[in-house]
Protein backbone atom coordinates (compact mmCIF):
# COMPACT_ATOMS: atom_id res chain seq x y z
CA UNK A 1 0.00 0.00 0.00
CA UNK A 2 2.77 2.43 0.83
CA UNK A 3 5.16 1.75 -2.00
CA UNK A 4 7.44 4.74 -1.38
CA UNK A 5 8.59 3.51 2.00
CA UNK A 6 11.37 1.05 1.23
CA UNK A 7 12.63 0.48 4.73
CA UNK A 8 11.17 1.13 8.17
CA UNK A 9 12.92 0.86 11.50
CA UNK A 10 10.99 1.13 14.74
CA UNK A 11 11.68 0.79 18.40
CA UNK A 12 8.41 0.66 20.27
CA UNK A 13 7.66 -0.33 23.82
CA UNK A 14 3.89 -0.60 24.07
CA UNK A 15 2.28 0.41 27.30
CA UNK A 16 -0.82 -1.27 28.68
CA UNK A 17 -3.89 0.87 28.10
CA UNK A 18 -6.34 -1.92 28.86
CA UNK A 19 -7.52 -0.84 32.31
CA UNK A 20 -10.33 1.71 32.02
CA UNK A 21 -9.88 2.81 35.65
CA UNK A 22 -6.45 4.24 34.80
CA UNK A 23 -7.77 6.63 32.17
CA UNK A 24 -6.35 9.67 33.92
CA UNK A 25 -2.90 8.12 34.30
CA UNK A 26 -1.98 6.95 30.80
CA UNK A 27 1.66 7.81 30.33
CA UNK A 28 4.10 6.21 27.91
CA UNK A 29 7.12 4.42 29.33
CA UNK A 30 9.11 4.86 26.16
CA UNK A 31 7.73 5.74 22.75
CA UNK A 32 10.29 6.08 19.99
CA UNK A 33 8.93 5.86 16.48
CA UNK A 34 10.79 6.80 13.35
CA UNK A 35 10.91 5.83 9.70
CA UNK A 36 14.07 5.60 7.66
CA UNK A 37 13.26 6.20 4.00
CA UNK A 38 15.52 5.52 1.05
CA UNK A 39 13.67 8.00 -1.18
CA UNK A 40 14.75 11.66 -1.54
CA UNK A 41 13.06 14.19 0.72
CA UNK A 42 11.33 15.76 -2.28
CA UNK A 43 9.62 12.47 -3.04
CA UNK A 44 8.38 11.83 0.50
CA UNK A 45 4.91 10.40 0.81
CA UNK A 46 1.98 12.48 1.96
CA UNK A 47 1.44 12.13 5.73
CA UNK A 48 -1.70 11.31 7.63
CA UNK A 49 -1.79 12.87 11.08
CA UNK A 50 -4.24 12.73 13.91
CA UNK A 51 -5.08 12.00 17.53
CA UNK A 52 -6.37 8.91 19.35
CA UNK A 53 -8.44 10.00 22.32
CA UNK A 54 -10.85 8.98 25.05
CA UNK A 55 -14.08 10.51 23.81
CA UNK A 56 -15.42 11.64 27.18
CA UNK A 57 -18.07 13.84 25.59
CA UNK A 58 -19.30 11.11 23.24
CA UNK A 59 -19.31 13.54 20.31
CA UNK A 60 -16.97 11.49 18.14
CA UNK A 61 -14.68 14.49 17.73
CA UNK A 62 -11.68 15.59 19.77
CA UNK A 63 -13.15 18.29 22.02
CA UNK A 64 -12.19 20.12 25.17
CA UNK A 65 -12.48 17.68 28.06
CA UNK A 66 -11.45 14.65 25.98
CA UNK A 67 -8.24 12.86 26.95
CA UNK A 68 -5.53 11.98 24.39
CA UNK A 69 -4.33 8.38 24.68
CA UNK A 70 -0.66 7.53 24.36
CA UNK A 71 0.82 4.19 23.39
CA UNK A 72 -2.06 3.23 21.06
CA UNK A 73 -1.07 1.63 17.75
CA UNK A 74 -2.23 3.06 14.42
CA UNK A 75 -1.49 1.62 10.98
CA UNK A 76 -1.68 2.45 7.28
CA UNK A 77 -1.88 -1.23 6.35
CA UNK A 78 1.89 -1.63 6.32
CA UNK A 79 3.58 0.54 8.94
CA UNK A 80 2.56 0.66 12.60
CA UNK A 81 3.29 3.57 14.93
CA UNK A 82 2.16 4.29 18.48
CA UNK A 83 0.72 7.56 19.67
CA UNK A 84 2.91 9.96 21.67
CA UNK A 85 2.12 11.56 25.01
CA UNK A 86 -0.34 13.89 23.27
CA UNK A 87 -2.12 10.99 21.56
CA UNK A 88 -0.71 11.98 18.18
CA UNK A 89 0.54 9.81 15.33
CA UNK A 90 1.92 10.33 11.83
CA UNK A 91 1.92 7.83 8.94
CA UNK A 92 2.71 7.97 5.21
CA UNK A 93 -0.18 7.42 2.80
CA UNK A 94 -0.45 6.96 -0.94
CA UNK A 95 -3.32 7.31 -3.41
CA UNK A 96 -5.32 4.49 -1.80
CA UNK A 97 -4.74 4.01 1.92
CA UNK A 98 -6.93 3.00 4.82
CA UNK A 99 -5.63 4.36 8.11
CA UNK A 100 -6.94 2.48 11.15
CA UNK A 101 -6.50 2.34 14.89
CA UNK A 102 -5.56 -1.01 16.42
CA UNK A 103 -8.03 -1.30 19.29
CA UNK A 104 -6.22 -1.94 22.60
CA UNK A 105 -7.68 -4.16 25.29
CA UNK A 106 -10.11 -2.45 27.64
CA UNK A 107 -11.27 0.01 24.99
CA UNK A 108 -13.78 -0.05 22.17
CA UNK A 109 -14.48 1.90 19.00
CA UNK A 110 -17.84 3.23 17.79
CA UNK A 111 -20.11 0.92 15.79
CA UNK A 112 -22.62 1.89 13.12
CA UNK A 113 -26.29 0.94 13.03
CA UNK A 114 -25.34 -2.53 11.77
CA UNK A 115 -22.93 -3.13 14.68
CA UNK A 116 -19.89 -2.83 12.39
CA UNK A 117 -16.90 -1.25 14.21
CA UNK A 118 -15.86 2.16 12.86
CA UNK A 119 -12.11 2.22 13.51
CA UNK A 120 -10.80 3.40 10.14
CA UNK A 121 -10.52 6.30 7.71
CA UNK A 122 -10.37 5.74 3.94
CA UNK A 123 -8.13 7.99 1.84
CA UNK A 124 -8.80 7.31 -1.84
CA UNK A 125 -8.63 10.59 -3.84
CA UNK A 126 -9.70 8.90 -7.09
CA UNK A 127 -11.98 6.27 -5.61
CA UNK A 128 -11.86 2.51 -6.23
CA UNK A 129 -14.66 0.65 -7.97
CA UNK A 130 -15.55 -1.90 -10.58
CA UNK A 131 -18.36 -1.56 -13.08
CA UNK A 132 -20.78 -4.10 -11.61
CA UNK A 133 -21.17 -2.88 -8.04
CA UNK A 134 -20.86 0.44 -6.26
CA UNK A 135 -17.37 0.80 -4.81
CA UNK A 136 -15.53 3.64 -3.15
CA UNK A 137 -16.27 7.13 -4.31
CA UNK A 138 -13.40 9.60 -4.51
CA UNK A 139 -12.61 10.94 -1.04
CA UNK A 140 -10.84 14.09 -2.18
CA UNK A 141 -7.76 15.58 -0.48
CA UNK A 142 -6.29 14.09 2.67
CA UNK A 143 -8.03 15.19 5.84
CA UNK A 144 -6.02 17.62 7.96
CA UNK A 145 -6.47 15.47 11.07
CA UNK A 146 -7.68 11.87 11.13
CA UNK A 147 -8.76 11.30 14.72
CA UNK A 148 -9.95 8.09 16.36
CA UNK A 149 -12.28 8.11 19.39
CA UNK A 150 -12.06 5.27 21.90
CA UNK A 151 -14.34 4.40 24.81
CA UNK A 152 -13.42 2.36 27.90
CA UNK A 153 -15.12 -0.99 28.35
CA UNK A 154 -14.69 -3.89 30.75
CA UNK A 155 -13.08 -6.90 29.09
CA UNK A 156 -12.61 -10.13 31.01
CA UNK A 157 -9.78 -12.49 30.11
CA UNK A 158 -12.42 -15.21 29.71
CA UNK A 159 -14.93 -14.55 26.92
CA UNK A 160 -16.64 -16.10 23.90
CA UNK A 161 -16.57 -15.12 20.23
CA UNK A 162 -19.39 -16.15 17.89
CA UNK A 163 -17.84 -17.44 14.66
CA UNK A 164 -19.61 -17.76 11.31
CA UNK A 165 -18.13 -19.54 8.33
CA UNK A 166 -19.47 -18.64 4.89
CA UNK A 167 -22.94 -17.06 5.20
CA UNK A 168 -22.92 -16.67 1.40
CA UNK A 169 -26.47 -15.75 0.36
CA UNK A 170 -27.10 -15.14 -3.34
CA UNK A 171 -30.21 -13.06 -2.76
CA UNK A 172 -32.74 -11.86 -0.21
CA UNK A 173 -34.46 -15.28 -0.10
CA UNK A 174 -31.23 -16.85 1.16
CA UNK A 175 -30.81 -14.10 3.75
CA UNK A 176 -34.22 -15.27 5.00
CA UNK A 177 -32.79 -18.83 5.21
CA UNK A 178 -29.92 -17.53 7.33
CA UNK A 179 -32.30 -15.50 9.49
CA UNK A 180 -34.64 -18.41 10.22
CA UNK A 181 -31.96 -21.10 10.47
CA UNK A 182 -29.43 -19.38 12.75
CA UNK A 183 -29.99 -15.71 13.51
CA UNK A 184 -33.36 -16.07 15.26
CA UNK A 185 -31.90 -18.29 17.96
CA UNK A 186 -28.87 -16.07 18.55
CA UNK A 187 -30.52 -12.84 19.63
CA UNK A 188 -29.05 -11.77 22.97
CA UNK A 189 -26.22 -14.32 22.81
CA UNK A 190 -23.54 -13.88 25.48
CA UNK A 191 -20.52 -13.24 23.28
CA UNK A 192 -17.99 -10.40 23.16
CA UNK A 193 -18.37 -10.03 19.40
CA UNK A 194 -19.04 -12.00 16.25
CA UNK A 195 -17.07 -12.53 13.06
CA UNK A 196 -17.83 -13.83 9.57
CA UNK A 197 -14.80 -15.56 8.02
CA UNK A 198 -15.34 -14.45 4.44
CA UNK A 199 -17.73 -15.25 1.62
CA UNK A 200 -20.11 -12.95 3.37
CA UNK A 201 -22.23 -13.04 0.20
CA UNK A 202 -22.19 -15.12 -2.98
CA UNK A 203 -20.93 -12.63 -5.62
CA UNK A 204 -23.94 -10.35 -5.15
CA UNK A 205 -22.29 -7.39 -3.37
CA UNK A 206 -25.52 -5.40 -3.66
CA UNK A 207 -26.98 -7.32 -0.69
CA UNK A 208 -24.19 -6.50 1.80
CA UNK A 209 -26.44 -3.99 3.56
CA UNK A 210 -29.47 -6.29 3.85
CA UNK A 211 -27.29 -9.05 5.25
CA UNK A 212 -25.64 -6.69 7.73
CA UNK A 213 -29.02 -5.52 8.94
CA UNK A 214 -30.10 -9.11 9.56
CA UNK A 215 -26.92 -10.04 11.45
CA UNK A 216 -27.15 -6.85 13.52
CA UNK A 217 -30.23 -8.33 15.21
CA UNK A 218 -27.88 -10.65 17.14
CA UNK A 219 -27.00 -7.51 19.10
CA UNK A 220 -23.19 -7.69 19.36
CA UNK A 221 -20.37 -5.94 17.46
CA UNK A 222 -19.60 -7.83 14.26
CA UNK A 223 -16.23 -8.18 12.53
CA UNK A 224 -15.68 -9.28 8.94
CA UNK A 225 -13.05 -11.07 6.86
CA UNK A 226 -12.99 -10.74 3.09
CA UNK A 227 -13.62 -13.82 0.93
CA UNK A 228 -13.25 -14.63 -2.74
CA UNK A 229 -17.01 -14.08 -3.29
CA UNK A 230 -16.92 -10.63 -1.64
CA UNK A 231 -15.00 -8.84 -4.40
CA UNK A 232 -16.01 -7.16 -7.65
CA UNK A 233 -14.28 -9.06 -10.46
CA UNK A 234 -15.31 -6.36 -12.96
CA UNK A 235 -12.68 -4.09 -11.37
CA UNK A 236 -9.50 -3.04 -13.19
CA UNK A 237 -7.09 -3.34 -10.24
CA UNK A 238 -6.48 -5.00 -6.89
CA UNK A 239 -7.66 -1.86 -5.06
CA UNK A 240 -10.82 -1.50 -7.13
CA UNK A 241 -11.56 -5.21 -6.70
CA UNK A 242 -12.07 -4.53 -2.99
CA UNK A 243 -13.74 -1.12 -3.32
CA UNK A 244 -17.29 -2.31 -2.62
CA UNK A 245 -16.12 -4.36 0.36
CA UNK A 246 -14.14 -1.43 1.80
CA UNK A 247 -17.04 0.95 1.32
CA UNK A 248 -19.14 -1.21 3.63
CA UNK A 249 -16.64 -2.85 6.01
CA UNK A 250 -13.46 -0.77 5.92
CA UNK A 251 -9.96 -2.28 5.72
CA UNK A 252 -9.65 -5.72 4.19
CA UNK A 253 -7.08 -6.63 6.87
CA UNK A 254 -6.60 -5.23 10.35
CA UNK A 255 -6.07 -6.24 13.99
CA UNK A 256 -7.33 -5.56 17.50
CA UNK A 257 -7.04 -6.77 21.07
CA UNK A 258 -9.90 -8.04 23.18
CA UNK A 259 -9.26 -9.15 26.74
CA UNK A 260 -6.21 -11.40 26.82
CA UNK A 261 -6.21 -12.23 23.09
CA UNK A 262 -5.04 -10.43 19.97
CA UNK A 263 -6.95 -10.91 16.71
CA UNK A 264 -5.51 -10.41 13.21
CA UNK A 265 -7.98 -10.40 10.31
CA UNK A 266 -6.24 -11.41 7.09
CA UNK A 267 -7.05 -10.91 3.42
CA UNK A 268 -5.55 -13.97 1.71
CA UNK A 269 -7.33 -13.61 -1.66
CA UNK A 270 -4.82 -12.89 -4.44
CA UNK A 271 -6.44 -11.96 -7.76
CA UNK A 272 -4.64 -13.47 -10.75
CA UNK A 273 -5.40 -11.00 -13.49
CA UNK A 274 -7.51 -8.34 -15.09
CA UNK A 275 -10.19 -8.42 -17.80
CA UNK A 276 -12.97 -9.82 -15.60
CA UNK A 277 -11.20 -13.08 -14.73
CA UNK A 278 -12.33 -14.80 -11.53
CA UNK A 279 -9.07 -16.66 -10.96
CA UNK A 280 -7.48 -16.31 -7.53
CA UNK A 281 -4.85 -17.96 -5.32
CA UNK A 282 -3.91 -17.88 -1.65
CA UNK A 283 -1.54 -15.05 -0.78
CA UNK A 284 -0.93 -11.93 1.26
CA UNK A 285 1.06 -9.41 -0.79
CA UNK A 286 4.09 -7.37 0.25
CA UNK A 287 2.28 -4.71 2.27
CA UNK A 288 0.07 -7.07 4.26
CA UNK A 289 2.99 -9.36 5.04
CA UNK A 290 4.91 -6.30 6.31
CA UNK A 291 1.89 -5.34 8.43
CA UNK A 292 1.72 -8.81 9.97
CA UNK A 293 5.46 -8.77 10.65
CA UNK A 294 5.27 -5.34 12.30
CA UNK A 295 2.22 -6.32 14.31
CA UNK A 296 3.72 -9.55 15.63
CA UNK A 297 6.86 -7.72 16.75
CA UNK A 298 4.72 -5.68 19.15
CA UNK A 299 3.15 -8.70 20.84
CA UNK A 300 4.36 -10.90 23.70
CA UNK A 301 5.53 -14.30 22.48
CA UNK A 302 3.16 -16.14 24.81
CA UNK A 303 0.00 -14.16 23.98
CA UNK A 304 -2.95 -15.93 22.37
CA UNK A 305 -3.02 -14.69 18.78
CA UNK A 306 -6.03 -15.55 16.62
CA UNK A 307 -5.59 -15.27 12.85
CA UNK A 308 -8.91 -14.96 11.03
CA UNK A 309 -8.78 -15.64 7.28
CA UNK A 310 -10.99 -17.06 4.57
CA UNK A 311 -8.88 -19.61 2.67
CA UNK A 312 -7.17 -22.37 4.69
CA UNK A 313 -3.38 -22.05 4.69
CA UNK A 314 -3.07 -25.54 3.22
CA UNK A 315 -5.23 -28.16 1.54
CA UNK A 316 -7.57 -25.95 -0.45
CA UNK A 317 -6.36 -23.22 -2.84
CA UNK A 318 -2.66 -23.17 -3.89
CA UNK A 319 -0.46 -20.29 -2.81
CA UNK A 320 0.45 -17.72 -5.42
CA UNK A 321 4.01 -17.75 -4.08
CA UNK A 322 5.18 -20.57 -1.83
CA UNK A 323 8.12 -18.51 -0.61
CA UNK A 324 5.58 -16.04 0.79
CA UNK A 325 3.83 -18.91 2.53
CA UNK A 326 7.15 -20.00 4.04
CA UNK A 327 7.86 -16.46 5.26
CA UNK A 328 4.40 -16.20 6.81
CA UNK A 329 4.75 -19.59 8.50
CA UNK A 330 8.17 -18.61 9.85
CA UNK A 331 6.72 -15.44 11.41
CA UNK A 332 3.74 -17.16 13.01
CA UNK A 333 5.71 -20.18 14.23
CA UNK A 334 7.57 -17.98 16.72
CA UNK A 335 4.28 -17.52 18.61
CA UNK A 336 3.37 -20.87 20.17
CA UNK A 337 -0.12 -19.74 21.19
CA UNK A 338 -1.13 -18.58 17.72
CA UNK A 339 -4.10 -20.31 16.07
CA UNK A 340 -6.03 -19.82 12.82
CA UNK A 341 -9.78 -19.71 12.11
CA UNK A 342 -10.62 -20.12 8.41
CA UNK A 343 -13.57 -21.29 6.31
CA UNK A 344 -13.98 -21.51 2.47
CA UNK A 345 -14.31 -25.31 2.11
CA UNK A 346 -17.91 -25.67 3.34
CA UNK A 347 -16.71 -28.35 5.73
CA UNK A 348 -15.90 -28.30 9.43
CA UNK A 349 -12.67 -29.86 10.68
CA UNK A 350 -9.41 -29.37 12.57
CA UNK A 351 -6.03 -29.42 10.85
CA UNK A 352 -2.64 -29.38 12.56
CA UNK A 353 0.00 -27.86 10.31
CA UNK A 354 3.28 -29.73 10.58
CA UNK A 355 6.42 -30.61 8.67
CA UNK A 356 4.45 -32.12 5.78
CA UNK A 357 2.78 -28.74 5.22
CA UNK A 358 5.99 -26.73 5.35
CA UNK A 359 5.54 -25.69 8.98
CA UNK A 360 9.00 -24.85 10.35
CA UNK A 361 8.52 -25.80 14.01
CA UNK A 362 8.14 -29.16 15.71
CA UNK A 363 5.07 -27.90 17.55
CA UNK A 364 2.19 -27.82 15.01
CA UNK A 365 -0.13 -24.91 14.28
CA UNK A 366 -3.81 -25.54 15.00
CA UNK A 367 -6.04 -24.39 12.15
CA UNK A 368 -9.80 -24.71 12.50
CA UNK A 369 -11.77 -24.83 9.27
CA UNK A 370 -15.08 -23.53 10.58
CA UNK A 371 -18.15 -24.96 8.93
CA UNK A 372 -20.33 -22.80 6.72
CA UNK A 373 -23.47 -21.22 8.14
CA UNK A 374 -24.96 -21.78 4.68
CA UNK A 375 -23.82 -25.42 4.68
CA UNK A 376 -23.72 -26.68 1.10
CA UNK A 377 -24.49 -23.25 -0.39
CA UNK A 378 -28.10 -23.40 0.83
CA UNK A 379 -28.58 -26.63 -1.12
CA UNK A 380 -30.64 -29.76 -0.62
CA UNK A 381 -34.32 -30.27 0.02
CA UNK A 382 -36.22 -27.66 2.06
CA UNK A 383 -37.82 -28.69 5.35
CA UNK A 384 -41.35 -27.92 6.50
CA UNK A 385 -40.30 -24.30 7.07
CA UNK A 386 -38.85 -23.93 3.58
CA UNK A 387 -35.23 -23.89 4.77
CA UNK A 388 -32.86 -26.18 2.82
CA UNK A 389 -31.18 -28.74 5.08
CA UNK A 390 -27.91 -27.88 3.27
CA UNK A 391 -25.81 -30.55 5.01
CA UNK A 392 -22.10 -29.90 4.49
CA UNK A 393 -20.12 -32.36 2.40
CA UNK A 394 -18.34 -33.68 5.52
CA UNK A 395 -21.71 -34.57 7.05
CA UNK A 396 -21.84 -31.61 9.43
CA UNK A 397 -25.20 -29.81 9.61
CA UNK A 398 -25.47 -26.06 9.10
CA UNK A 399 -24.42 -24.08 12.15
CA UNK A 400 -21.81 -21.89 13.77
CA UNK A 401 -19.00 -22.03 16.32
CA UNK A 402 -17.99 -20.44 19.59
CA UNK A 403 -14.36 -19.63 20.32
CA UNK A 404 -14.00 -19.67 24.10
CA UNK A 405 -10.93 -17.79 25.36
CA UNK A 406 -9.52 -17.94 28.87
CA UNK A 407 -6.18 -16.17 29.15
CA UNK A 408 -3.88 -17.90 26.70
CA UNK A 409 -6.08 -21.02 26.65
CA UNK A 410 -8.88 -21.60 24.19
CA UNK A 411 -11.32 -24.15 22.87
CA UNK A 412 -13.83 -24.21 20.04
CA UNK A 413 -17.33 -25.65 20.17
CA UNK A 414 -19.76 -26.24 17.31
CA UNK A 415 -23.50 -25.67 17.44
CA UNK A 416 -25.82 -27.15 14.83
CA UNK A 417 -28.53 -24.65 13.88
CA UNK A 418 -31.98 -25.30 15.38
CA UNK A 419 -30.65 -28.27 17.34
CA UNK A 420 -29.98 -28.69 21.06
CA UNK A 421 -26.43 -28.04 22.23
CA UNK A 422 -25.95 -31.78 22.87
CA UNK A 423 -26.47 -32.69 19.21
CA UNK A 424 -22.81 -33.25 18.33
CA UNK A 425 -22.87 -36.35 16.12
CA UNK A 426 -24.97 -38.53 13.91
CA UNK A 427 -24.70 -42.30 13.78
CA UNK A 428 -25.21 -44.40 10.68
CA UNK A 429 -26.26 -48.04 10.81
CA UNK A 430 -28.90 -50.10 8.99
CA UNK A 431 -32.39 -50.00 10.45
CA UNK A 432 -32.65 -53.77 10.38
CA UNK A 433 -30.04 -56.55 10.40
CA UNK A 434 -31.15 -60.05 9.43
CA UNK A 435 -29.58 -62.75 11.61
CA UNK A 436 -26.25 -62.27 13.30
CA UNK A 437 -25.16 -58.61 13.37
CA UNK A 438 -21.45 -59.43 13.55
CA UNK A 439 -19.50 -57.49 10.93
CA UNK A 440 -22.23 -54.88 10.40
CA UNK A 441 -20.59 -51.49 10.29
CA UNK A 442 -21.60 -48.56 12.49
CA UNK A 443 -20.34 -45.06 11.61
CA UNK A 444 -20.19 -42.10 13.98
CA UNK A 445 -19.67 -38.63 12.56
CA UNK A 446 -18.57 -36.46 15.52
CA UNK A 447 -18.74 -33.01 14.01
CA UNK A 448 -16.24 -31.10 16.16
CA UNK A 449 -14.07 -33.93 17.51
CA UNK A 450 -10.32 -33.43 17.34
CA UNK A 451 -8.45 -35.98 15.20
CA UNK A 452 -7.04 -37.75 18.28
CA UNK A 453 -10.41 -38.11 20.00
CA UNK A 454 -11.12 -41.43 21.71
CA UNK A 455 -14.37 -42.73 20.22
CA UNK A 456 -16.13 -45.84 21.57
CA UNK A 457 -19.33 -47.76 20.87
CA UNK A 458 -21.48 -50.29 22.64
CA UNK A 459 -24.67 -52.07 21.61
CA UNK A 460 -27.46 -53.45 23.75
CA UNK A 461 -26.57 -51.43 26.84
CA UNK A 462 -24.69 -54.28 28.55
CA UNK A 463 -21.72 -54.86 26.28
CA UNK A 464 -18.35 -53.34 27.12
CA UNK A 465 -17.35 -50.21 25.24
CA UNK A 466 -15.37 -51.09 22.12
CA UNK A 467 -13.06 -48.68 20.25
CA UNK A 468 -14.08 -47.09 16.97
CA UNK A 469 -11.45 -46.44 14.31
CA UNK A 470 -11.12 -43.13 12.46
CA UNK A 471 -11.69 -43.79 8.75
CA UNK A 472 -11.00 -41.77 5.61
CA UNK A 473 -14.20 -42.00 3.57
CA UNK A 474 -17.30 -39.95 2.79
CA UNK A 475 -19.98 -39.63 5.42
CA UNK A 476 -22.64 -42.30 4.75
CA UNK A 477 -25.47 -40.12 6.09
CA UNK A 478 -24.60 -37.40 3.55
CA UNK A 479 -24.41 -40.03 0.78
CA UNK A 480 -27.82 -41.42 1.75
CA UNK A 481 -29.41 -37.96 1.76
CA UNK A 482 -27.92 -37.12 -1.63
CA UNK A 483 -28.97 -40.46 -3.13
CA UNK A 484 -32.56 -40.05 -1.95
CA UNK A 485 -32.79 -36.59 -3.46
CA UNK A 486 -31.19 -37.73 -6.73
CA UNK A 487 -33.86 -40.42 -7.16
CA UNK A 488 -36.76 -38.01 -6.92
CA UNK A 489 -38.50 -37.24 -10.21
CA UNK A 490 -38.32 -33.54 -9.40
CA UNK A 491 -35.30 -32.73 -7.28
CA UNK A 492 -36.16 -30.29 -4.45
CA UNK A 493 -33.64 -27.54 -3.88
CA UNK A 494 -30.14 -27.23 -5.26
CA UNK A 495 -28.23 -30.40 -6.00
CA UNK A 496 -25.78 -31.62 -3.36
CA UNK A 497 -22.21 -32.06 -4.56
CA UNK A 498 -19.91 -35.07 -4.46
CA UNK A 499 -18.37 -35.41 -0.99
CA UNK A 500 -14.69 -35.75 -0.12
CA UNK A 501 -13.71 -38.01 2.78
CA UNK A 502 -15.00 -36.68 6.09
CA UNK A 503 -12.31 -35.60 8.55
CA UNK A 504 -14.28 -36.67 11.64
CA UNK A 505 -15.74 -40.11 10.88
CA UNK A 506 -15.24 -43.24 13.01
CA UNK A 507 -16.28 -46.88 12.40
CA UNK A 508 -16.74 -50.11 14.37
CA UNK A 509 -18.52 -53.42 13.80
CA UNK A 510 -21.55 -54.57 15.75
CA UNK A 511 -20.93 -57.58 17.99
CA UNK A 512 -22.41 -61.00 17.40
CA UNK A 513 -25.07 -62.50 19.63
CA UNK A 514 -27.55 -59.63 19.73
CA UNK A 515 -31.02 -61.05 20.39
CA UNK A 516 -33.93 -60.31 18.04
CA UNK A 517 -35.65 -57.01 18.68
CA UNK A 518 -34.61 -53.40 19.06
CA UNK A 519 -31.27 -52.43 20.59
CA UNK A 520 -29.63 -49.16 21.49
CA UNK A 521 -26.28 -48.23 19.96
CA UNK A 522 -24.43 -45.78 22.22
CA UNK A 523 -21.42 -43.79 21.01
CA UNK A 524 -19.14 -41.79 23.27
CA UNK A 525 -16.32 -39.54 22.04
CA UNK A 526 -13.85 -37.63 24.18
CA UNK A 527 -11.09 -35.17 23.34
CA UNK A 528 -9.27 -32.53 25.40
CA UNK A 529 -12.21 -30.15 25.13
CA UNK A 530 -15.39 -32.14 25.55
CA UNK A 531 -17.26 -35.43 25.82
CA UNK A 532 -19.78 -36.04 23.03
CA UNK A 533 -22.56 -38.63 23.21
CA UNK A 534 -24.96 -40.05 20.66
CA UNK A 535 -27.54 -42.83 20.34
CA UNK A 536 -29.25 -44.79 17.58
CA UNK A 537 -31.73 -47.70 17.52
CA UNK A 538 -31.25 -50.83 15.43
CA UNK A 539 -33.49 -53.89 14.97
CA UNK A 540 -32.25 -57.46 14.79
CA UNK A 541 -34.52 -59.88 12.93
Amino acid sequence: MIGVVENAVRVMIQINVRTPHSILRIFPLVVISFVVSLVPASAEAEKARGVVFHDVSGSGTFDAGDFPLSGVAVSNGRDIVVTDEEGRYELPVDDHTIVFVIKPGGWTTPVNDDQIPQFFHIHSPEGATGTKFSGLEATGPLSASIDFPLYPQEEADAFDVLVFGDTQPRNLEEIYHLAHDSLQELGGVDAAFGVTLGDIVFDNLAIFEDLNSAIATVGIPWRHVIGNHDVDFSAPSHAALRGAYQRVYGPNYYSFTYGSAHFIAVDNIRWQGEHHTRSYRTGLGVDQLAFIRNELQRLPKDQLIVFMAHIPWIGSTPWEDESERDEFFALVAEYPNAISLVSHTHRHYHEFLGEAHGWPKESPHHMVVVGAVCGSWWGGAPDEYGIPHSMMRCGTPTGYAFLSVNGSDWKLSYRAARRPAGFQMHIHAPNTVAGDAKGTGVFANVFNALPDAVVQMRAGGKEEWRPMERVNEPDPVYLAVRDREEKLAERPGRRLGNPPPSEHLWRADLPSGLAPGFHVIDVRAEDKWAVYEGRRLIRIE
